[in-house]
Order: structure tokens, then sequence, then C-alpha cells
């Protein structure tokens, strides 16, 4: 764990890397040098704060890229968060807004810079982290305690011209004031240096990102005639099924019909020597017989409703009690 001297230096240093950040990311995003950050100087506490947040919490999972990533979202978004939250009370005012972006909260945090800040911190515990320490090996102490000497006075100084700024008491600490002015003249200066240097790269990369927004647009179009192609390949692969379908059944009607006609011709053909033959057989025979005699019995009705009903009858539906079968073999010997 690093030490209080380290502790405050790395402060130090990762405020002002990320105030560097959000001046080349409004650089480039508006088009213009914005001095970004609650102060004056080219500090942004929240970045410090928030990456130091994270080296004390997460550097014993440095080789678990997971846990690093989630735990860096989750800190820092955490930070940020009372950061809004703190800053609005106090002064009703907004430092950032992310109101425009999908999953939100009130404006303070949303999910696509969190995912940043992720990104950002496991990197900079990978690389930038073990740079900063081999750096700050290499200053004696005494002179770090100097140097962190003098940062936090002009930072504290900073903090009260910032808030009396705000609060509108400027004559009250003049002298601050004009300490707070110089801050703020350094820090556009370095920050117009940043910025000339995001313009020129800006300049050079034009016809670049004029060639990839060309790309990008290209690209969302073929994806939407893409769409549409497949789309109307569904629906016509839709239109050729239900025809098939239709088919398909018309097909297997008419062979329905077709057997059932045939079937219903063959049983017309049997003769009555041959319903007396298999009416003997039923009073004595098998199962088999039973049905077969059942069946031709209705032949009688001429029906093909009734045919195709004793067809679909299972064996223990259509065997005769041979009580039945006896009494109306009787009958019919009697009549003949």
């Amino acid at each position: 764990m690093p030490g209080v001297l380290d502790s405050i230096s790395m402060f130090f240093i990762y405020g002002f890397m990320g105030w560097v950040i959000e001046v080349v990311y409004h650089g480039i995003s508006d088009g213009k040098f914005i001095n970004r950050g609650f102060l004056n100087g080219p500090i942004c506490p929240v970045y410090g704060i928030g990456f130091y947040g994270v080296i004390i919490i997460l550097t014993p999972f440095l080789n678990n890229f997971t846990m690093l990533f989630f735990g860096s979202m989750a800190i820092t978004t955490l930070v940020e968060l009372i950061a809004g939250i703190v800053l609005y009370k106090v002064f009703q005012l907004r430092w950032w807004d992310y109101s425009q972006f999908k999953f939100n909260l009130k404006g303070f945090i949303c999910l696509r810079f969190s995912i940043y800040w992720g990104i950002a911190c496991t990197l900079g515990l990978r690389v930038t982290q073990p740079a900063v320490m081999r750096l700050l090996n290499l200053i004696p102490d005494s002179i770090q305690t100097v140097i962190v000497g003098v940062l936090s006075v002009i930072l504290i100084a900073d903090i009260i011209a910032t808030v009396a700024s705000i609060n509108n008491v400027k004559r009250k600490i003049a002298i601050i004031m004009n300490i707070s002015d110089e801050i703020r003249s350094v820090s556009d200066s370095i920050g117009n240096k940043i910025y000339g240097g995001v313009e020129m790269i800006s300049s050079v990369t034009a016809p670049t990102r004029e060639s990839y927004m060309q790309l990008k647009e290209m690209t969302a179009r073929h994806r939407n005639e893409e769409r549409e192609l497949a789309k109307k390949n569904r629906e016509e692969e839709l239109k050729v099924f239900s025809t098939y379908i239709q088919t398909e059944k018309a097909s297997v009607a008419r062979g329905r019909d077709a057997a059932n006609e045939k079937l219903r011709s063959v049983l017309s053909t049997v003769k009555k020597s041959e319903k007396r033959l298999v009416e003997s057989i039923a009073v004595n025979g098998s199962d088999a017989s039973k049905i077969a005699y059942r069946l031709i019995l209705n032949i009688k009705d001429a029906t093909y409703e009734r045919v195709v009903r004793s067809l679909s009858r299972t064996p223990s539906d259509t065997i005769l009690d041979s009580d039945d079968i006896t009494e109306d073999s009787t009958d019919r010997k009697g009549n003949t």
C-alpha cells in the first residue's frame, strides 16, 4: 500500500491526467478548448480520488481481469455519483450531465461512461500505475515533499477561490482571487497548448474521419437493405410454404376419398351367400370373424358414413356378445 506522500502525489498526477483527458475529449467532440473541472487549475479531483480508490482496493486483483474491470466500474461510478450529488446540493450547479445518454441516473452517472471508466482504470492499473510508481521512486522524499506541499497550497487556494466565486464573495478574499486568476491563466495556457495539438491532429486526420463516416453511413445503409431483403425473403418463403400446405391437404383429402370409395366398392360386391357363410362362422368363430360379421351387416344400410364408423372402431368396440350373436342368428334362420 502506498505511503501518505506517494498517495497525495498520485492524487495530483491522476487528477491532472483526468483534466487532460477531459480537455482532449471535449476538444474533439466540441471543436474548441474548454477548461473542464470544478476548479480553476489543471486538475480534476474526481479523477484523482476515483483512481486512487481503484488502486487501494483492486491492486490485490491485478491478475483478475473480470474483477478489475467491474470493480473499477463500480468504484469510479460511485465516486462520480457522490461528487455529482454533493456539488449539486451545495452549489445548485452541474459540472457534467449525462441526461442525453441511455441508462443514466439523474444525469449524474450513466452506463456508457461507467464502461469507459472500467476500461481506463483497468489499463491504468496494469500500464500507467507501474510507470507512476517508478517515477515517484526516482524522486527523493525531500523534493517530493516540497512539490506536494506547494501543490497542496495551490489546490486549497483554488478551492477557496472557486467556492467564493460561486457564492459571490470575491471582495472578502481579494488576495486568494488574484491567485485563482493566475491559476486559471496557467491552466488555460496549458489547455490551449493541449487543444492546439488536438486541433492539429484533427486537421491531419480529417480525411480519415470523413472516410470513416462515409463507411459508417454505407454500412448502416447496407444493414437496412439486408434487413429489408431478409424480410422480403421470409414473406416469399411463408407464401410458398402456405401454398404447399394447402396442396398437401388437398392431395391427402383426395387420397382418402379414393381409398374410401374403393373400400365401399369392394364391400358392396359381397354376395348374400357369403354373408350367410360369415354369419355362421361368427356364431362360434374368432374375434376377427365377429368383426367381419358386424361389418357385413352394416353394409345393408348402404350409407358411406356408417361403413367408415365401423372401420374406425376398435376391436373391443366391435366384438359382439355371444348371446346377441346367437339370438340374431336364430332370428335370421327362422325368417329364412
